[in-house]
Formats: C-alpha cells, structure tokens, sequence
C-alpha cells in the first residue's frame, strides 16, 4: 500500500503542486491570525520595521512652527500608543529636535558609523528575539526615514520636568565650583547616592568609551513624585575642573518622568552636559545634543520585561550597552544589543570631544529626604550575588587605541555602605561575565541606614 500511495504522488505533480500551495496558504493565514491576537507588550515578536539603507546624505533641519522659538521635533509621520501608556511619536530624522543645536546646523546625519564592526562585545542573555522595549515588541519600530521620540507630559507645577530633571555631578566628577542648588526645587541640593566603581587604570590618552551588560531591574520608589533610582555607565572628561563633560546611558526608574507606566518600570535613558551639568544638556531628547539614527529603540522607552526584588530568585533580565568615539562621525556612537542608536557629536562638547578622563559604572538614587527607603539595584545587597542582587557584567573599556580590554574595577564612591554599596568577587556565576561586580541596597528599609 506505501509503495501504491508513493506512485500516485509522483504520477500527479500537478496535485502535488496545488496540495503545497494549499500548506503554504494556510500557513501563511495562520501566522497572520497569530499577529492580529496577540497585542501586549509581553508577547509581541519585534520585527524590524526597516531594512533599507539611506542612500542619500541626510541633513539636519530645524523645525518651528512660527508661533514659538521653543525648540522642538517635527511633525509626526505616525504617532503609537504603547500598552504602558505612553505615547510614541516617528519624527523625521532630520527634523529631531538636535537640528536646533547652534553647533548642528547643517550637520549631516551619519547613518552607518564605525561602531559597526564593534558589535558583539557585549551580548545579553534573552528569552526569545522580543525587542526588550515595548514599543519595539508591540509595533516593530518607526517607519523608514524617521525616529521614535517619546512623547512627554509636561506639568507647569512641576520644576523637575521644567528643567528636564537635570542631573547631579557624581563623586568622581564633583567639583568644589559645583552649585547643585535650585530656588524652585528645595530638595536639589540634598546629595545623591552612589555606589559606583571605574573601570581601569588613567590611560595616557585617555578612554575611547567602555560598556557592560546591565541586569535589568525595578527598584522601589519611596517618594514617586520626586526620586528616582538608576544603574548606568558614565563617560567624563574634564575632571577635576569646572567644566566636566559626561556622555551618559542606563536604565532608570522615575515615576514623574514616566507618570503613566507603573511605578517600578525601568525606562532607558540618555543623559549629557557640557558645563558640569549647569545649564548643558538633558535626559533623552529633551534638548538638542544627542542625534538618534536607530527607528526601534525610544529613548525615555520602557524595558519589558524586567525583575522586582521578589522576582529575582527566579530570573534576571539584561541589557548589553557600549559607547565608543568613533572619528568618522566624529563622536560617541551609543551602541545597545548591537543596534547603533545614536551619538552624542563631537562639537556639542568642550572636554569630551576626543578622549575621555575616566569610565565608570553604577547605581544612583536622588533622594527626597535622606536616608530614603528608594531602593538601589535590585533593593537587595549585592552580598546576596546572583540572581537576587543587580549586577554589571562583561565590564569592560575602550583604550586610546580603540582596544577593548575587561575592566580592572576600582571601587570609586560608595556613598553609605549602610544603605546601598557594591561587591567585587573573583568568582562568577558563570565562565562569561568577564569583570563584574554586584551593587544596590534597600536604604532605609535597613534599620543600620540611618544618615
């Protein structure tokens, strides 16, 4: 009977045509079905959204609107919204708000850069092919010639949001002309807190950037209208002086920036300054500074998924992010899981245009009232290792060659080791994390924590 049945299929190719076009039809109908039902940012697969290449030289061209000389994005070509809340405006990359930068008129957009072939220093450890954004799972990306920019709430009582929540100097690049003070915000000069650690030896010639894969984690905000908590990675040029220059990216929580999404979201983010963080610069693309060239990842964009502190035992979600000078554009090319996203231009900088001082890494809270119960990392301390406490791993930076070598980790600032610090140990969990150490802490929540 096999042998009867092989011979009527191979007497009949015509049949056996049309019986594949029918499988292949119904796949294909199957699939489609697929992608109409699944709508969440848990489930989405991200696919992305252009796959062409600008053959043309893209200029940057500042937009008005000739009601204000506020400087701003562009018309929207398309607007999403999220199922965290947000909304996602695709601006015309031309038209993003840097245009407006006295530094950038005319300034041709490099869409390839030279941070290319540099991709793969840094891999995270997924679940699947999801876009860790949710923007990125839900809809794949901005249409072809355009940006996702992160639409923004913006609160007239609010003086954090006024001033783009400008940042404070971190211990290594804190200066005595430094003035942290604001009138309008009477918290600004209470001290952040640090645990934070740089990543080699001072180099003649200075750094040509570094990275590190981020665990990605939801920490407890004590005050949800004022503090915020973050891992990240600092570039710094100008120590020592009044004039410290930062190129700077992690993850962050802070509710009154991101009003709409829950409370622990980690948010990406992008931060610069020019004049030790004085009048320069500001989170995303909130100002003019940072060019972003990649259609898929939203700055100011929520993480999906990530780990609070009772989820952690069970599983710990990563990042891999890196920033390297790369001459060609010239500037610090932004690279996160191997997608260039952007840089920071050479010309908007005065201390960082070339080289570096120093790269470091950490955690960061700003704190309402001190001590705080805002959590650090994880909220757990980095004595409890992996996979309860948040961690940088495959630590690592770029010498004045453009060598990346693993990090020597020197522990920099800790700011109270009773309410958050850091952990270095030559063992790891596993044979590539390369340098790493754990950091964070619960704060206040621990009765030693006490000023």
């Amino acid at each position: 009977m096999e042998s009867t049945r092989r011979r009527v299929v191979s007497d009949h190719p015509q049949a056996m045509r049309s019986l594949y076009c029918v499988v292949v039809i119904a796949t294909v109908c199957i699939q489609l079905l697929m992608l109409t039902f699944v709508g969440s940012c848990e489930a989405r697969e991200f696919k992305q959204a252009a796959e062409g290449s600008f053959e043309k030289e893209i200029k940057l061209e500042a937009y008005t609107d000739n009601s204000t000389n506020t400087p701003m994005h562009g018309p929207a070509v398309k607007s999403f919204q999220v199922s965290d809340g947000s909304w996602v405006d695709c601006v015309p990359v031309e038209q993003q708000i840097a245009a407006h930068h006295p530094a950038l008129k005319d300034h041709i957009i490099r869409m390839e850069t030279s941070a290319s072939s540099r991709l793969n220093l840094t891999k995270s450890r997924r679940e699947s092919e999801l876009h860790p954004q949710c923007f990125g799972r839900e809809y794949g990306g901005c249409p072809e010639g355009s940006i996702p920019v992160q639409r923004m709430s913006t609160d007239p009582n609010n003086p954090r949001q006024k001033k783009h929540g400008r940042k404070q100097q971190s211990p290594r690049t804190r200066t005595k002309h430094s003035n942290t003070s604001d009138p309008a915000d009477p918290s600004a000069g209470l001290p952040h807190q640090y645990a934070v650690v740089e990543g080699g030896p001072t180099l003649i010639g200075g750094y040509l950037g570094g990275g590190a894969t981020f665990s990605v984690n939801g920490p407890v905000i004590a005050d949800p209208s004022y503090e915020f908590s973050l891992s990240q990675l600092w570039i710094v040029a100008g120590l020592g002086s009044s004039n410290v220059n930062t190129a700077e990216v992690g993850w962050q929580v802070y509710p009154a920036q991101h009003p709409s999404d829950k409370p622990v979201a980690p948010h990406l983010f992008v931060y610069w300054t020019s004049d030790d963080y004085q009048n320069t610069g500001c989170y995303n693309l909130g100002c003019s500074g940072f060019v972003q060239i990649d259609n898929t990842w939203v700055l100011g964009g929520a993480f999906s998924p990530y780990t609070t502190l009772a989820e952690n035992s069970n599983v710990e979600y990563e990042v891999s992010i890196f920033v390297v000078f790369d001459p060609k554009i010239p500037g610090w090319a932004l690279v996160i899981d191997n997608t260039v996203v952007g840089y920071w231009p050479s010309i908007i900088y005065n201390t960082l245009q070339t080289s570096a001082d120093s790269v470091q890494f950490g955690g960061e809270i700003d704190p309402a009232t001190i001590p705080t119960d805002t959590a650090m990392g994880s909220g757990a301390f980095p004595s409890q290792g992996f996979p309860v406490a948040a961690y940088q791993r495959n630590v690592f930076y770029f010498d004045s060659a453009g060598n990346a070598f693993d990090a020597d980790i020197l522990v920099w600032a800790v700011t109270n080791p009773d309410c958050y610090t850091l952990l270095i140990e030559e063992e790891a969990p596993s044979n590539d994390w390369g340098s790493f150490f754990f950091f964070g802490g619960p704060g206040a929540l621990n009765p030693a924590c006490v000023s």
